[in-house]
């Protein structure tokens, strides 16, 4: 003899469900909404919320294991890739230390034509690590460099340099230098050869300077 619809439904009330039988009393009712939520995530029903949840104002089941690791994955991926994007808005959001590339400047004049000894010094507003040095020597023969300190450590070691080897343009223009705080100083000394270069005037004042840039903590911050 052929099953009934609800003698199918308490064999399989799952498989009852697919099939579309519907059974009979509140029994079977139960059981047809609770097949929705177990089949939901392979035939795309939305499971946010089961069904028999929804019915009954009782907490909703959790999902099988395979499931809630995969929701879990696809979490983390998505907080991953929104937080490489909002870091290119604020890189140093969610650190307590904020950090950013800063330059830091030594300067002082001298007259162009009339060669003589050069040198500046200066402290920072905050802390910095310098990395690169970089100077604004017009051209070779300009001037000279036999010192540049950093937090009373030399970083120029033996001789001397010239000091477009450092113009903005330069290669391996990095120094490993100890970080300087505003309670240090750096400077830096030397020589101007007296040189005009073409396109400039004797005896005319000219703005020599020499840039430190590296990390530092904001200013203010």
């Amino acid at each position: 003899m052929r099953p009934t619809a609800k003698q199918l439904a308490m064999r399989d009330p799952a498989m009852a469900a697919l099939m579309g039988a519907h059974g009979e009393g509140s029994d079977f009712g139960g059981d047809e909404l609770d097949a929705g939520f177990e089949f939901g995530y392979e035939f795309g029903i939305d499971t946010s919320v089961p069904a028999t949840a929804m019915m009954t104002g009782q907490t909703p089941a959790q999902p099988p294991p395979a499931v809630a690791a995969q929701l879990w994955q696809k979490h983390l991926a998505d907080s991953h890739a929104t937080n490489q994007r909002t870091r290119l808005l604020e890189p140093n959001g969610g650190s307590n230390v904020k950090v950013e590339r800063y330059a830091f400047y030594l300067n002082t004049s001298v007259v162009l034509g009339t060669a003589g000894a050069i040198s500046a010094s200066n402290q920072p507003d905050t802390t910095i690590r310098p990395q690169r040095v970089t100077c604004n020597a017009p051209c070779v023969g300009f001037a000279s460099l036999d010192n540049i300190k950093v937090a009373n450590v030399s970083v120029l070691v033996g001789g001397s340099a010239d000091a477009f080897e450092y113009n903005p343009n330069s290669v391996g223009a990095s120094l490993d230098m100890p970080t300087l705080s505003p309670a240090n100083r750096a400077s830096f000394s030397g020589e101007y050869s007296g040189l005009v270069p073409p396109g400039y005037n004797a005896a005319s004042s000219f703005n020599f300077i020499v840039g430190l840039k590296g990390p530092a903590t904001i200013a203010g911050g």
